[in-house]
């Protein structure tokens, strides 16, 4: 049987994730979706639809603001929808691909928190998603802005150098995947929304993160942004990318004074009404 690494797409990037992992930091990662929900101005929504819910971190925002509306979390993962499925609020789950989701009743508020980043086409994503809505209904959307932060800039860096003799790591399918630069600048959000919308309002945030452990920064990116590189390599692959990529990042992230990390940290945050 073949152990060669298969080519990574959004389409297999669906499974294998890792509820525990992804609560590690959930304080900091509901403050996003808390930041997002404030702006939004919705009185009595019927039927939302939380996309991307994974473990349900702002799926238990929206029951809390919205106890009588009909709630419905999306993801991809069995895994994370299992752990989100426990919570004690009232909301129905559905595995599905978000390439592919529908939504089974026109919705008054579809909230993305940090999931479209890993679709690409948002020409075509978010317009569809638009056209998902009631008239009145909001898309209402975050997404981690990393492609020009320099512990993404590292994984590239990695991929690139870290093989045998400083060769590449992993096929040229993955390299070209991980290089992609799948969320757009503010203004063509606004140019490809604006003429779709009623009101619109686009902005950008960058929050210094502090976070806490051994290796903060990697605990945070090896259950987002490094799941195609983790899941794509061999063994021997991977640990040639770990040992070369850990060894930068501690160099460029060290601890401060108290033993805390700084991790700065840019989000795009979109709120569109139809």
């Amino acid at each position: 049987m073949s152990t060669k690494p298969q080519p990574t797409t959004a389409r297999n990037l669906s499974t294998q994730w890792d509820p525990q992992a992804y609560q590690q930091f959930v304080r900091l990662r509901e403050r996003p979706a808390v930041e997002l929900l404030d702006h939004v101005a919705l009185q009595h929504p019927h039927h939302i639809y939380d996309l991307g819910c994974g473990t349900g971190i702002a799926t238990q925002l929206l029951a809390q603001r919205w106890p009588y509306a009909e709630l419905t979390g999306v993801d991809s993962s069995s895994e994370m929808l299992a752990e989100a499925s426990c919570l004690p609020i009232k909301a129905l789950w559905r595995r599905c691909d978000l390439l592919q989701w529908k939504a089974e009743q026109p919705a008054d508020l579809l909230f993305a928190a940090a999931v479209l980043h890993f679709m690409s086409d948002h020409e075509h994503l978010l317009p569809r998603l638009l056209n998902q809505l009631n008239p009145g209904g909001c898309l209402a959307a975050h997404m981690p802005n990393w492609r020009d932060a320099l512990w993404y800039q590292l994984i590239l860096e990695s991929l690139e150098q870290a093989g045998p003799d400083g060769k590449p790591l992993g096929t040229p399918e993955l390299r070209a995947f991980m290089a992609e630069r799948r969320v757009l600048s503010l203004d063509s959000y606004y140019r490809l929304l604006a003429p779709l919308t009623r009101e619109l309002d686009i902005w950008e945030t960058e929050h210094l993160q502090v976070v806490e452990g051994q290796s903060p920064i990697f605990d945070w990116v090896k259950v987002s942004a490094l799941r195609p590189v983790l899941l794509s390599l061999d063994e021997r692959q991977r640990q040639c990318f770990l040992n070369h990529y850990l060894a930068r990042v501690h160099r460029y992230y060290p601890p401060e004074g108290d033993g805390r990390t700084l991790f700065p940290f840019k989000r795009v945050f979109i709120l569109a009404t139809v």
